[in-house]
Protein backbone atom coordinates (compact mmCIF):
# COMPACT_ATOMS: atom_id res chain seq x y z
CA UNK A 1 0.00 0.00 0.00
CA UNK A 2 1.23 3.50 -0.78
CA UNK A 3 0.62 6.72 1.10
CA UNK A 4 0.44 10.05 -0.71
CA UNK A 5 0.93 13.27 1.25
CA UNK A 6 -1.94 15.68 0.62
CA UNK A 7 -1.16 19.40 0.87
CA UNK A 8 2.45 18.98 2.03
CA UNK A 9 2.86 22.78 2.13
CA UNK A 10 -0.29 23.12 4.28
CA UNK A 11 -2.14 25.43 1.93
CA UNK A 12 0.97 27.56 1.44
CA UNK A 13 1.69 28.02 5.16
CA UNK A 14 5.02 26.14 4.69
CA UNK A 15 5.96 27.87 1.44
CA UNK A 16 8.16 30.50 3.08
CA UNK A 17 5.60 33.31 2.87
CA UNK A 18 4.80 33.11 6.57
CA UNK A 19 6.79 33.69 9.76
CA UNK A 20 5.78 34.72 13.27
CA UNK A 21 8.23 37.62 12.88
CA UNK A 22 6.38 38.92 9.82
CA UNK A 23 3.75 41.55 10.48
CA UNK A 24 0.91 42.45 8.19
CA UNK A 25 -0.97 40.31 5.74
CA UNK A 26 0.71 37.96 3.30
CA UNK A 27 0.00 38.54 -0.38
CA UNK A 28 -1.83 35.35 -1.29
CA UNK A 29 -5.04 34.69 -3.14
CA UNK A 30 -5.84 31.70 -0.95
CA UNK A 31 -6.02 33.46 2.43
CA UNK A 32 -9.74 34.05 2.08
CA UNK A 33 -10.21 30.29 1.55
CA UNK A 34 -7.87 28.81 4.16
CA UNK A 35 -7.46 31.60 6.69
CA UNK A 36 -4.28 32.62 8.46
CA UNK A 37 -1.90 30.34 10.34
CA UNK A 38 -2.69 29.67 14.00
CA UNK A 39 -0.20 30.07 16.85
CA UNK A 40 0.50 26.32 16.73
CA UNK A 41 1.04 26.57 12.96
CA UNK A 42 3.67 29.26 13.56
CA UNK A 43 5.66 26.89 15.80
CA UNK A 44 6.03 24.55 12.82
CA UNK A 45 6.50 27.38 10.31
CA UNK A 46 9.28 29.03 12.30
CA UNK A 47 11.12 25.74 12.92
CA UNK A 48 10.88 24.88 9.22
CA UNK A 49 12.15 28.32 8.21
CA UNK A 50 15.11 27.93 10.60
CA UNK A 51 16.03 24.50 9.20
CA UNK A 52 15.68 25.83 5.64
CA UNK A 53 18.10 28.67 6.44
CA UNK A 54 20.56 26.21 7.99
CA UNK A 55 20.68 24.04 4.88
CA UNK A 56 20.47 26.88 2.36
CA UNK A 57 17.17 25.83 0.80
CA UNK A 58 13.74 27.41 0.49
CA UNK A 59 11.12 26.60 3.10
CA UNK A 60 8.97 24.96 0.42
CA UNK A 61 11.79 22.69 -0.76
CA UNK A 62 12.65 21.85 2.86
CA UNK A 63 9.04 20.96 3.72
CA UNK A 64 8.64 18.79 0.62
CA UNK A 65 11.97 17.04 1.24
CA UNK A 66 10.98 16.31 4.84
CA UNK A 67 7.61 14.87 3.77
CA UNK A 68 9.19 12.76 1.03
CA UNK A 69 11.90 11.50 3.42
CA UNK A 70 9.29 9.90 5.66
CA UNK A 71 9.52 6.14 5.16
CA UNK A 72 5.76 5.67 4.99
CA UNK A 73 5.28 8.26 2.20
CA UNK A 74 5.44 6.83 -1.32
CA UNK A 75 4.29 9.89 -3.25
CA UNK A 76 3.91 13.60 -2.59
CA UNK A 77 1.25 15.72 -4.27
CA UNK A 78 2.70 18.96 -5.59
CA UNK A 79 0.39 21.94 -5.94
CA UNK A 80 2.49 24.31 -8.03
CA UNK A 81 0.48 26.76 -10.11
CA UNK A 82 3.45 28.48 -11.73
CA UNK A 83 6.70 27.24 -13.24
CA UNK A 84 8.81 29.01 -10.58
CA UNK A 85 6.84 27.19 -7.86
CA UNK A 86 7.37 23.90 -9.69
CA UNK A 87 11.12 24.55 -9.87
CA UNK A 88 11.23 25.26 -6.13
CA UNK A 89 9.33 22.03 -5.54
CA UNK A 90 11.81 20.06 -7.65
CA UNK A 91 14.69 21.52 -5.60
CA UNK A 92 13.39 19.36 -2.73
CA UNK A 93 15.07 16.38 -4.45
CA UNK A 94 18.47 17.87 -3.56
CA UNK A 95 17.73 18.59 0.12
CA UNK A 96 19.28 16.39 2.79
CA UNK A 97 18.90 16.66 6.56
CA UNK A 98 21.08 16.00 9.55
CA UNK A 99 19.56 13.79 12.23
CA UNK A 100 19.10 16.87 14.43
CA UNK A 101 17.23 18.76 11.70
CA UNK A 102 14.96 15.78 11.01
CA UNK A 103 14.28 15.39 14.74
CA UNK A 104 13.39 19.09 15.01
CA UNK A 105 10.88 18.83 12.16
CA UNK A 106 9.47 15.56 13.52
CA UNK A 107 8.96 17.01 16.99
CA UNK A 108 7.32 20.30 16.00
CA UNK A 109 4.99 18.64 13.51
CA UNK A 110 3.88 15.74 15.69
CA UNK A 111 0.10 15.81 15.99
CA UNK A 112 -1.50 16.42 19.37
CA UNK A 113 -3.65 13.42 20.08
CA UNK A 114 -6.50 13.34 22.56
CA UNK A 115 -7.18 10.85 25.34
CA UNK A 116 -6.02 8.08 25.69
CA UNK A 117 -3.03 8.62 23.40
CA UNK A 118 -0.75 10.04 26.11
CA UNK A 119 -1.67 7.26 28.53
CA UNK A 120 -0.96 4.68 25.84
CA UNK A 121 2.38 6.28 25.05
CA UNK A 122 3.54 6.36 28.67
CA UNK A 123 1.83 3.31 30.20
CA UNK A 124 1.35 0.72 27.47
CA UNK A 125 4.88 -0.74 27.40
CA UNK A 126 5.10 -1.17 31.17
CA UNK A 127 1.68 -2.83 31.31
CA UNK A 128 2.22 -4.99 28.21
CA UNK A 129 5.80 -6.12 28.74
CA UNK A 130 6.30 -5.77 32.52
CA UNK A 131 10.06 -5.25 32.49
CA UNK A 132 10.87 -7.36 29.43
CA UNK A 133 12.97 -6.09 26.55
CA UNK A 134 11.03 -6.37 23.30
CA UNK A 135 12.57 -5.58 19.90
CA UNK A 136 15.56 -4.10 21.70
CA UNK A 137 13.41 -1.67 23.70
CA UNK A 138 13.45 -2.21 27.46
CA UNK A 139 10.37 -1.62 29.57
CA UNK A 140 9.86 -1.12 33.28
CA UNK A 141 7.48 -2.97 35.52
CA UNK A 142 4.41 -0.92 36.30
CA UNK A 143 4.27 0.25 39.92
CA UNK A 144 0.68 -1.02 39.88
CA UNK A 145 1.96 -4.56 39.32
CA UNK A 146 4.63 -4.28 42.03
CA UNK A 147 2.20 -3.41 44.82
CA UNK A 148 1.22 -7.00 45.48
CA UNK A 149 2.14 -10.48 44.24
CA UNK A 150 -1.56 -10.96 43.70
CA UNK A 151 -2.62 -9.24 40.56
CA UNK A 152 -5.91 -7.36 41.00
Amino acid sequence: MGVMAWSPLKNGFLSGKYSSATTGSVDTGRAHLVGEPSQSDYVVIDALNDVAREIGATSAATALAWVQSRTQITSTLLGARRIDQFEVNLAALDVTFTDAQRTTLDQVSAPSLNFPAENNRTLARMLQFAGATVDGNPSIVSPLLQVSPTRY
